[in-house]
């Protein structure tokens, strides 16, 4: 997840998370901690060749720019941007770049791998962003974007607090219209596949991934800790403060059980 500039509500790069926020590590290892395990799943089966020159978009912690370092050996390059990347963790194999991809020159070259997570859905630049991304691969080079959907009404599957169904709904509600408010599209993932093929990529292919989570783990704490970086602005789009203090409880309590939000992971290819 890139989150950079939201509070200040910069029209260029306008993310409703920061990476600058108290609680900003545990956001970002815990959406790490969801999603990780179907993205390398996901880069292992579109392939990472050792030598490989790969560009990771937004790295956030920097999991994955770390588990691609790994993967592309000693004659590889992982090039790892973020507006603020001051979670990124130190890789002998991982080059660590301040970069901001809607306004910002490409890193020069081409690449054989660009991954962007939660990144471009931000952007309200998204659809240029993703044609530069697309332009800056290496013939039989692959991009993969990954965008979440914010569908929180419905993800409880089993608590001992009825209310818990009410309070998610609710969230769902005040999430998105704080993400519309900083120019983010929540239905930007389901077009991602139609706008690789309109920059010219070719074998596109859009999965989606989801599974349970218990609270306190995975997506548990993504509810946690971003529900209480934005409490201000969601309490101004209308959830009550009675309503983000039972989110808080309810999504550390290992009792309850939440499906993680969906994850939308769409590749492509450029052509050789």
């Amino acid at each position: 997840m890139s989150a950079a500039t939201g509070h200040s509500h910069d029209p260029v790069t306008p993310y409703a998370f920061d990476n600058d926020a108290p609680h900003a590590d545990e956001l970002l290892g815990s959406l790490g901690e969801m999603c990780d395990e179907y993205t390398t799943a996901r880069l292992d089966r579109l392939g990472v060749a050792e030598g490989a020159r790969c560009l990771e978009v937004g790295a956030g912690a920097g999991t994955i720019a770390a588990w691609l370092a790994d993967r592309v050996g000693p004659q590889g390059e992982v090039i790892a941007t973020d507006v603020k990347p001051q979670h990124v963790r130190p890789h002998p194999r991982l080059t660590v770049m301040r970069h901001n991809v809607a306004v910002d020159p490409m890193p020069a070259g081409s690449f054989d791998l660009i991954h962007a997570r939660a990144v471009l859905q931000h952007l309200p630049q998204r659809r240029e962003v993703l044609a530069r991304l697309a332009g800056s691969l290496a013939p039989g080079g692959v991009l993969l974007v990954e965008e979440l959907e914010a569908r929180w009404a419905g993800a409880v599957l089993d608590t001992p607090d009825p209310r818990a169904h009410e309070v998610f709904a609710a969230y769902e509600d005040g999430i998105r219209a704080v993400l519309r408010a900083n120019g983010n599209d929540p239905y930007w993932g389901r077009q991602v596949h139609a706008a690789m093929a309109a920059s010219g990529l070719t074998r596109v292919e859009t999965e989606a991934w989801q599974r349970s989570w218990h609270g306190g783990t995975g997506v548990g704490l993504l509810a946690h800790f971003g529900s209480r970086e934005l409490a201000p602005q969601l309490v101004q789009a209308g959830m009550a403060a009675e309503e983000l203090r039972l989110l808080a409880g309810i999504s550390l309590d290992p009792r309850v059980v939440m499906l993680g939000i969906p994850l939308l992971s769409t590749s492509g290819v450029r052509a050789e």
